[in-house]
């Protein structure tokens, strides 16, 4: 959503290089106003009632056992460590990493998946370093996340950027959370959806040359920043 000068995503690596600083350059499109005006609908509902993300998501991992890969990992494996602490690359996960190196952080209130409201960082590389994050953070202002595909896809149409948290954007980095984050972020864009009223218009006219009880879908599966997840920063949580 937008915020201050930004009109929801910041491509954060478009800019010049100076002696003191690197400048940011350009501005990406904000929401169109009918799609921001359910996101304040549906932000308004939620002051009073949760979100339907968990039982969206509930539906979806009944329909079939090949679903349960999408299913909530342990909060376990939700484990934020010191900027200044680097993973342990001798492992693939962090079994082998210092958990005295890990920021302690308040339970969250509520398991309920939570929804945030605000800018997305995007641009052409992965970032898997702490220091670096936090300072992009630093210079951006109030950001959530870090992603790489949003800024491209909003120079060439207008929309709204959802997405599921997945990691910390550090050198601990890893795909425990990503099929839960695309499942995540697909049932609060279902949710939104439900805030849209239909637009008005002529009625449709058949097409003679369309196949009778048949459609496509042509899209893209889970990438390590790809579609449906994205990497936090701030004191977001993943669980």
């Amino acid at each position: 959503m937008p915020d201050g000068q930004y009109g929801g995503v910041v491509q954060y690596d478009l800019g010049k290089d100076t002696d003191d600083d690197f400048i940011l350059k350009g501005f990406l499109h904000a929401p169109p106003s009918r799609l921001r005006h359910a996101v304040i609908l549906m932000e308004s509902d939620h002051m009073v009632n949760e979100n339907k993300v968990a039982e969206f998501l509930s539906a979806m991992l009944r329909k079939g056992p090949r679903l349960a890969k999408y299913e909530r990992p342990s909060v376990a494996n939700d484990v934020l460590f010191r900027a200044d602490y680097l993973h342990a690359f001798t492992h693939t996960s962090c079994e082998g990493c210092d958990k005295s190196k890990a920021i302690e952080r308040s339970p969250r209130e509520s398991e309920e998946p939570k929804i945030h409201y605000g800018l997305m960082a995007s641009g052409d590389s992965v970032v898997k370093n702490a220091v670096r994050r936090d300072a992009a953070a630093r210079n951006l202002g109030d950001i959530l996340c870090f992603e790489m595909e949003a800024a491209g896809l909003t120079t060439e149409f207008p929309g709204i950027v959802i997405r599921g948290i997945s990691d910390y954007a550090d050198s601990h980095k890893n795909d425990d959370w990503h099929y839960y984050a695309a499942a995540a972020a697909a049932a609060c864009t279902k949710e939104l959806l439900s805030y849209l009223a239909p637009e008005s218009g002529p009625p449709a006219q058949p097409d003679p040359t369309a196949r009778a009880s048949h459609s496509t879908f042509i899209g893209r599966g889970i990438q390590n920043s790809g579609s449906g997840n994205f990497s936090t920063v701030g004191n977001i949580k993943i669980s």
